[in-house]
Order: C-alpha cells, then sequence, then structure tokens
C-alpha cells in the first residue's frame, strides 16, 4: 500500500465568503477508497491524500483536503 503524505493546505482566501478548505476522512475497502480519491482529485480543488490502514485492518483510512467553493445558501 502506498502513503502520499502532504502537510501542504490548498492556498485559499481567508475572507468571509470566499472558498474553504474542509478535511476529509474515508473510511472503507481499499480500492473504494482509492478510487473516490482519484475522482475528487480530478473533479475538486484538493491535495494528495494520506493513506492508512483502518484500525481493524480491513480496509484503508484517507485523509485529505478539499476547497468547498462558496455557493448559494441551502434551502431550509
Amino acid at each position: 500500500m502506498e502513503n502520499t503524505v502532504n502537510f501542504r493546505t490548498p492556498a485559499v482566501s481567508s475572507a468571509p465568503g470566499s472558498a474553504q478548505p474542509v478535511d476529509v476522512r474515508l473510511m472503507g475497502d481499499d480500492r473504494a477508497v482509492r478510487a473516490l480519491v482519484a475522482a475528487l482529485q480530478q473533479s475538486a480543488a484538493c491535495g494528495p491524500a494520506t493513506y492508512k490502514p483502518m484500525r481493524d485492518s480491513s480496509g484503508t483510512r484517507a485523509y485529505l483536503s478539499v476547497v468547498v467553493p462558496v455557493g448559494p445558501a441551502p434551502a431550509t
């Protein structure tokens, strides 16, 4: 299993109302987690993931930051 470590946070403006990074933890089957990370990296502004085995050794954990664009306020 490959481990990619990146301690750099994506560059975004910290002004209110601007895009902000969101730290994400994914847990599940190794192939599924890696496929989801790859899809996120292709479609969203996010850095490399750090992969670690799950505590019960039944899968993989991935940690990454995704930049979430500012959009309209969600309907309530």
